[in-house]
C-alpha cells in the first residue's frame, strides 16, 4: 500500500507537537522549593525611658538588632508599632510580599519584640543649639543668627579675596541627603584675616558676643557635635592644619588652644587629638588619616571643664556607624586660671610655611551642635 505523501507530514508534524508538549507539561512540573531560613529580632532592652522623639528613635536603634538569615537586608521589611499613648512599642521584622514565596522562615515566634517605654518628665533630655545649613544663600546671615546674633563669628580670609566672593556657602549632599556647609581656602591668596600672612584661617567659632548657653564654663558639661568631610586628595602640611579647636577665653593662656583636633603630614599622613594643659601642646592619639578621607564623619566631644575635668571624643563614619577614633580621660585639667570661658571653632586653619604640600581645599560641614548637659 503507497501513503500519500501529506499523510506522512501529518504524522510527523503530530509525534513533534505531542514531544514538545510532553517537554513543556516536564517544564512546568519543576517547581523552586523556597529557601529555608530563619530571620529574627532581638531587643537588648524590655524597658526605655526617653526624653523626646528623637531620643526615643535613638534608644530603639541602639536596643534593637536583626538577624537576617541566608535573606538580604533589602528583602526584608522593618515596622515599628507605637500604641496610643507612646508606653509601648511592638517591632516586627518580616519578608517582602515579593519575596515571601523565594524564602520560608521555620521560626516566626522570634519575628516579634515588644518594649515598654516610658517617658521621662522630670529629666527631659537638655535640649542643644543647633546649626544646620538650610540650602544655598545667606549662609553668614544664617551661621550668625545661631552662634553670635548681630555680631560676627566668622573669621574669613574675605578680606584679601573679595573678588571669590563668600569663603563658606551652602550645597546640598546627595550622600547626607541634605543641604551641608563648604568652607573654603585657597593657598593664595587667601590669608588670616589681613592679620597674619604666614597662615590662613576659614573658622567659624562662638566668643564673648555668644549667648551665654553656648560659651563652655567651669563645673560645666558640655556636648559637641558635628560631622565633616575630607575629600579625596585632601592635603595637609607638615606645620599645621587644624579642623576643629576649644580654646580659653582670659587668662595668660588664652592664645594656646586647650584642644585641637588636626591633620598632619606624614609617613603615614595622621589624624591628632592635641592637648595643652598649658603653654605646650602634645599629641594625645592618633590614627592613619586615609581612614577619614572621602566620607563623612560624626564627630560627638564631650567635655567637663574644671581643674579635674574630663574628656570623651568619638569619630565614627555616618553611613554605618564605624567607630574610627576614641579618646576618653576621666581625670584631665580642662579649665585655666584667670579663663573666663572656653569656645569651640570649627572649619580649616592652616600653615603656610609649607605652602607647597597644600592645595586649594573644600571642607564639608554640617550640623553643629552645642548641648550643655550640666
Amino acid at each position: 500500500m503507497i501513503r500519500h505523501p501529506l499523510n506522512s507530514i501529518r504524522v510527523c508534524f503530530l509525534m513533534l507537537v505531542i514531544i514538545l508538549s510532553s517537554c513543556n507539561d516536564n517544564e512546568n512540573d519543576e517547581t523552586i522549593e523556597p529557601v529555608t531560613t530563619d530571620i529574627s529580632i532581638l531587643s537588648s532592652e524590655s524597658l526605655i525611658s526617653w526624653g523626646d522623639g528623637a531620643d526615643l528613635m535613638q534608644k530603639l536603634e541602639n536596643a534593637i538588632s536583626y538577624n537576617y538569615g541566608m535573606a538580604l537586608e533589602s528583602e526584608t521589611e522593618k515596622q515599628l508599632s507605637f500604641n496610643t499613648d507612646t508606653t509601648q512599642v511592638i517591632a516586627t521584622i518580616a519578608f517582602k510580599i515579593e519575596n515571601q514565596s523565594v524564602y520560608n522562615d521555620p521560626n516566626s515566634t522570634n519575628n516579634s519584640v515588644t518594649i515598654a517605654l516610658v517617658k521621662n518628665i522630670e529629666n527631659p533630655i537638655p535640649q542643644g543649639v543647633v546649626l544646620s545649613a538650610d540650602g544655598p544663600g545667606n549662609t553668614y546671615g544664617l551661621i550668625t543668627s545661631v552662634l553670635a546674633p548681630g555680631y560676627d563669628p566668622i573669621e574669613a580670609p574675605d578680606c584679601n579675596h573679595p573678588e571669590f566672593g563668600d569663603h563658606i556657602d551652602e550645597l546640598f549632599d546627595s550622600e547626607l541627603n541634605t543641604n551641608v556647609f563648604r568652607f573654603f581656602i585657597h593657598t593664595s591668596p587667601d590669608n588670616d584675616r589681613c592679620i597674619n600672612f604666614d597662615r590662613q584661617r576659614n573658622e567659624i567659632k562662638t566668643y564673648d558676643q555668644s549667648p551665654d548657653n553656648l560659651l563652655g564654663i567651669e563645673n560645666e558639661k558640655v556636648v559637641y557635635k558635628w560631622k565633616f568631610k575630607l575629600k579625596a586628595g585632601f592635603q595637609s602640611s607638615t606645620n599645621f592644619t587644624h579642623l576643629h579647636q576649644l580654646k580659653s577665653v582670659g587668662g595668660s593662656l588664652a592664645s594656646m588652644p586647650m584642644y585641637t583636633l588636626s591633620a598632619k603630614k606624614g609617613s603615614p599622613d595622621k589624624l591628632q587629638l592635641r592637648y595643652a594643659e598649658t603653654d605646650t601642646q602634645i599629641n594625645i592619639a592618633e590614627a592613619n588619616l586615609a581612614n577619614f578621607i572621602d566620607t563623612w564623619l560624626e564627630v560627638t566631644e564631650t567635655i567637663k571643664y574644671g581643674t579635674s575635668g574630663t574628656y570623651d571624643i568619638e569619630i565614627k563614619k555616618v553611613s554605618d556607624g564605624t567607630v574610627l577614633f576614641t579618646y576618653s580621660n576621666a581625670s584631665i585639667v580642662n579649665w585655666r586660671a584667670d579663663a573666663s570661658f572656653v569656645r569651640p571653632k570649627w572649619g580649616i586653619y592652616r600653615s603656610l610655611i609649607n605652602a607647597q604640600d597644600l592645595r586649594d581645599e573644600e571642607v564639608l560641614f554640617a550640623d553643629f551642635s552645642i548641648t550643655e548637659i550640666e
